[in-house]
């Protein structure tokens, strides 16, 4: 007799585990399971949508999923500890590693002028798992710190976290911060006082020059579509089957449909790390393309006799942004950190990583060509695992004629 515990079982709200567990989308997919997360329910029991003949190996290889995420569990009270202390400003979230260090530096050094007992907790990309499976199972806002700070499209923009705590207005404060034009124009300023963008990083085509090809140069995003742009492009990720550059996925399908992800999966012929990107680039690699799709930052680590362009489309680089979300009602030590996002110093420590700032008087901000999706795109989004969704899509091109 199996007296194995079932974390998963027919009865399971099927939204609950793919918000909280990342992987159950891509067990359910590759099972043959047709499940469309983005009208998902959460009142849909996963029952539903198992057929008889493999239901019982799925439901395994979930409740193995599951188990495995356990230990992430059991942390959630001395996380708590962590995130969360009586007398001090709170402050938690995800840095990029390319400001991570001066950002940290610069606000313990701006608390300490400001006398303010500051705590954070910044996950970087091999520590982030455990605060993202904490913010999937918070239920209550004053578990959560005064300020979170997220990057991209990410773990504070899942549809759960902002029906839960933005949509009931948890993090409706106002900063009275001034922010640059560019921030107006392109909607980067989110005028319900959310959402405080105080950084965006663009998505660029870096062109390699030492590729030969007969399609034109790219006057605009939506040419590499064109059927002629097949396999003239690499995208920066990983080889492997992963999320296939989300942001990149995130504004085809806004603008496009899954048809724009397709045609773009088309033209994709390599996915490489930026570090073989810049290690191959301008030397006519093998390996290499004539177009290459990567985030901003990797242009600062080219080298510099390379024969390499970034372009500037006419339509506009797409970023995601370095944001903050600061709790309703928090007190004025609180918002001197939050307004702080938003200084001359923090701006010098962003553009020297290759990104843009919303400080007021950025001459970078100036310059810039750059476009948004759109706060309500990001708030009515079906993240996380819209990600995964759209990443199938890719795929499913991508696949037929990767080399």
């Amino acid at each position: 007799m199996n007296t194995e515990k079932q974390y998963v079982t027919e009865q399971t709200p099927v939204r609950t585990l793919l918000e909280t567990y990342k992987g159950a989308y891509r067990i359910l997919i590759c099972a043959g399971v047709s499940i469309s997360p983005v009208t998902i329910s959460y009142d849909e029991q996963l029952g539903s949508y198992l057929a008889p003949e493999n239901k019982d190996e799925i439901l395994q290889a979930l409740s193995q999923l599951v188990k495995k995420e356990q230990k992430d569990l059991e942390q959630v009270p001395e996380l708590k500890e962590q995130l969360v202390q009586s007398g001090k400003v709170n402050m938690a979230g995800f840095a990029d590693f390319t400001w991570h260090d001066a950002f940290i530096t610069e606000m313990e050094k701006f608390a300490d002028a400001k006398g303010i007992s500051l705590n954070h907790q910044f996950f970087l990309k091999n520590n982030k798992k455990a605060f993202q499976f904490y913010l999937a199972q918070c239920e209550n806002a004053d578990d959560l710190p005064d300020i979170l700070v997220g990057k991209g499209f990410s773990s504070l923009m899942t549809r759960r976290f902002v029906d839960r705590f933005v949509r009931t207005g948890h993090f409706d404060m106002p900063l009275q911060v001034e922010v640059n034009e560019l921030w107006k124009q392109t909607g980067l300023y989110d005028v319900t006082e959310q959402y405080h963008a105080f950084g965006a990083e663009e998505q660029v085509i870096m062109v390699d020059r030492t590729k030969q090809t007969d399609v034109p140069m790219p006057t605009r995003w939506s040419d590499l579509l064109k059927p002629e742009y097949a396999q003239t492009v690499t995208q920066m990720g990983k080889p492997q089957r992963d999320h296939f550059g989300a942001n990149m996925l995130f504004y085809l399908h806004e603008q496009y449909g899954e048809q724009g992800i397709r045609d773009y999966a088309h033209s994709v012929k390599f996915k490489w790390h930026f570090s073989k990107i810049i290690k191959d680039i301008g030397k006519n690699h093998p390996e290499s393309s004539p177009f290459n799709v990567v985030q901003r930052y990797t242009t600062l680590f080219v080298r510099s006799d390379a024969n390499v362009d970034v372009l500037s489309p006419e339509d506009g680089n797409p970023v995601s942004v370095f944001f903050c979300l600061v709790k309703k009602g928090s007190n004025e030590q609180v918002l001197q950190i939050a307004r702080h996002f938003f200084s001359e110093q923090i701006a010098k420590l962003l553009e020297n990583a290759g990104a843009v700032s919303a400080y007021a008087h950025s001459k970078v901000a100036e310059n810039a060509n750059i476009r948004w999706i759109g706060w309500e795109t990001v708030k009515n989004s079906s993240l996380p695992y819209q990600k995964d969704d759209y990443s199938e899509i890719a795929f499913d091109e991508y696949d037929k004629i990767a080399p």
